[in-house]
C-alpha cells in the first residue's frame, strides 16, 4: 500500500452519478474533479498528486462551465446571460473557499519531506474532500437555477420559495 494514497472521494457525493439537468451540464460540473482525481491516481509522487489538483485550473475549468450555461441558455439576451453567471458563480463561493483551502494545504504538503509530510499530506487530503463535496452541493443549488428559463426574472422568485441561490 502506498504511503500517500487517496481515498474514494466520490462515495459520500449524492448528485455526481445523477446527471439530472439538460443536455451536458452534468458533465462540465463533474470533468475537472474526475480528470483531476485520475489524473492523480497515474502518479506516485505525493507532489504530483497535489499537482492534478490545481485549484487555479480547476476554478478557470468551472468558471468556463458557468459561462458556456449562461451562454447555451441566453444566447440572445446580455443581461440575461450575466444574471445567470452572477448567480451561478454566487452559488458556488464554497466552492470558491474549498478551493483557496485546498491550494493552501497544498502548498504545505509540497514544502515539507520525510516524515513530517504525513500529517499536512493528511490535511490536504481533507480538504481535496472538501472540495468534492462542495462541486456535489453546488450542483445540486444550480439544477433550479439551470432549469429556469426566466432569466432575470426566475432569480427572484427562486429566492423568494427558497429554491436556488
Amino acid at each position: 500500500m502506498p504511503e500517500f494514497e487517496l481515498p474514494e472521494f466520490t462515495r459520500s457525493l449524492r448528485a455526481l452519478a445523477v446527471p439530472s439537468a439538460p443536455g451536458s451540464d452534468h458533465d462540465g460540473v463533474f470533468r475537472p474533479l474526475i480528470q483531476a482525481r485520475t489524473a492523480a491516481h497515474k502518479v506516485q509522487a505525493p507532489e504530483a498528486k497535489v499537482a492534478a489538483f490545481d485549484a487555479a485550473r480547476l476554478e478557470r475549468e468551472w468558471r468556463e462551465a458557468i459561462a458556456t450555461f449562461a451562454n447555451v441558455r441566453h444566447a440572445k439576451s446580455a443581461p440575461d446571460r450575466r444574471a445567470l453567471e452572477a448567480e451561478l458563480s454566487e452559488l458556488a463561493a464554497p466552492l470558491w473557499a474549498a478551493l483557496n483551502r485546498m491550494q493552501a494545504a497544498g502548498a504545505v504538503v509540497r514544502a515539507t519531506s520525510g516524515p513530517a509530510r504525513r500529517a499536512p499530506w493528511d490535511a490536504w487530503v481533507a480538504t481535496v474532500q472538501e472540495v468534492f463535496d462542495a462541486a456535489d452541493d453546488w450542483w445540486r443549488a444550480a439544477l433550479p437555477v439551470l432549469a429556469d428559463s426566466r432569466g432575470r426574472q426566475g432569480a427572484l422568485w427562486r429566492r423568494i420559495i427558497g429554491q436556488g441561490s
